[in-house]
């Protein structure tokens, strides 16, 4: 799969809400994880430790109200895409969050993703 396709296909997948089976299909078993503004995952490395990070916040979410996934923006091996929740989070009450994601693309498998977003519930 081209970079794009890579792009498409995970946009697809999180617009319904497939995170986890897009981690499964497009993600290299080395990914590397990084959250500027985290405490607990700063840099989180392998697909189990980064699967598992991913079902901790969709345990913390109690109700997601409303996301937008934009489509992916391209270039070379890398895109990006804009994610927005308006979710309901456990210790923390309703909040709206948005966050900036580059994903990195090396032999058909995303393996690098970063993620810029306000630091406001860490």
């Amino acid at each position: 799969m081209t970079t794009q396709e890579i792009a498409n296909r995970l946009v697809n997948l999180c617009k319904r809400g497939q995170n986890a089976l897009a981690q499964v299909e497009l993600y290299d078993d080395h990914i590397e994880s990084i959250e500027l503004y985290s405490n607990r995952y700063k840099k989180t490395k392998g697909i189990a430790k980064v699967q598992r990070k991913t079902a901790m916040f969709f345990e913390l979410a109690q109700k997601i109200h409303h996301s937008e996934v934009s489509e992916p923006l391209v270039a070379g091996n890398h895109f990006c895409i804009k994610i927005s929740l308006d979710v309901t989070l456990r210790g923390f009450g309703r909040v709206q969050l948005e966050e900036l994601c580059i994903y990195h693309v090396k032999d058909e498998k995303i393996f690098k993703e970063e993620f810029f977003y306000t630091p406001s519930l860490v």
